[in-house]
């Protein structure tokens, strides 16, 4: 599901004509609107703020070279934001496919600049073209599991919500499993600074409706599914606003286990007999994404306990060594005993772990 929060943005115009490029930046918005309020911003040349941008000019460019122009961003509004810049609006022959356009996605907080280096590379192959154009939107981008460094590892505040294994749980909910807990340590251990607590602790989670408590920019980690976990029940429910909804959910049809996208489609493939469940055979999910409290969540669970603490393993072997790869909101695996010991082995150590669906 696309849960990206496009913003109406500030349009820098970009016009090329071989050898010159010049970039222009529209001045007639300086705010930048989210889909539920307006988060405004400022680009300035210094890093005192006395300059704003109203032209960046590229200079002339070779074949082949690439340059990077310098400038500021300062957050004026009160909740952060990860600045995303996405060159659209083509204009010309091939034109998106004779040079590129780059940028870093810097997560800013209410009052903060940040400095960041868009570049443009010009296609050794790009000869003979005649003059070309495109915008650059600023917009305010969804987090993604490649993000874990910058929201989780490097947060400050951060806590870890474990499932509670006390029967007598609000909402119906069941108790969790040692295996939940045990699972979560193959993410703590990549947190630099964090805070342990249960689901049912009233300052971690609000105990009517499951809610996390924090403020905004608190990274929250929670393993354990719906039937188990306080936060996955709040973060699934259908009477659950959208901007604290989870890209994925659980979905239990008389047996049939499988995932679906928070507007209740099914995510194809993901369909697996419950009765097979945590015994050779199971499926789990984990997912990043942005709360409308400007809290960071991730949450990890699989259909069955062996799911879950598949999870756990899945991030520690595969997904942490190669973050920038995981450019997704969520993902979905499913973990085979492939080598029928009927224990959960890391990829490479036995079983088989399979990417089965992914997205924003």
């Amino acid at each position: 599901m696309e849960r990206q929060r496009l913003i109406t943005v500030l349009l820098i115009a970009v016009v090329l004509l071989v050898p010159m490029v010049q970039l222009f930046l529209k001045t007639s918005s300086r705010n930048v609107s989210a889909l539920e309020t307006t988060i405004p911003i400022g680009l300035y040349w210094d890093a005192n703020l006395t300059r704003p941008v109203d032209r960046i000019d590229w200079g002339t460019l070779a074949l082949g070279e690439e340059k990077k122009v310098e400038i500021y961003v300062k957050n004026e509004g009160n909740e952060p934001f990860i600045l995303t810049l996405t060159p659209v609006n083509w204009q010309g022959d091939n034109t998106s496919n004779c040079m590129t356009f780059s940028c870093e996605r810097p997560n800013i907080r209410p009052g903060e600049t940040v400095q960041i280096a868009p570049s443009l590379l010009i296609s050794s192959n790009a000869s003979g073209l005649s003059s070309f154009s495109f915008d650059i939107a600023f917009s305010e981008a969804s987090i993604t599991i490649a993000d874990f460094d910058t929201f989780f590892s490097n947060n400050p505040n951060v806590r870890m919500i474990y499932p509670s294994d006390n029967s007598d749980k609000p909402l119906n909910c069941n108790a969790a499993m040692v295996s939940d807990w045990t699972a979560s340590a193959f993410v703590s251990t990549k947190l630099t600074n964090f805070t342990e607590g249960l689901d049912t602790k009233t300052s971690f989670v609000n105990q009517t409706n499951g809610k996390p408590v924090g403020a905004s920019g608190t990274g929250i980690i929670s393993f354990g599914g719906p039937m188990v976990n306080l936060v996955v029940i709040y973060a699934e429910s259908n009477n659950t606003t959208l901007p604290d909804k989870a890209p994925i959910k659980f979905h239990n049809d008389n047996g049939l286990l499988s995932f679906q996208y928070s507007n209740g489609s099914a995510v194809s493939g993901t369909s697996m007999q419950g009765g097979i469940v945590s015994t050779n055979q199971d499926m789990f999910v984990i997912e990043t994404f942005q709360d409308g409290g400007g809290r960071y969540i991730m949450l990890c669970y699989g259909f069955g306990w062996k799911g879950t603490y598949a999870a756990g393993k899945y991030f520690y072997t595969i997904i942490y060594p190669n973050l920038g790869s995981y450019n997704e909101a969520w993902i979905v695996v499913k973990w085979d005993d492939t080598n029928n010991n009927g224990f959960v082995n890391a990829p490479g150590d036995g079983d088989t772990y399979t990417m089965i669906a992914k997205g924003n």
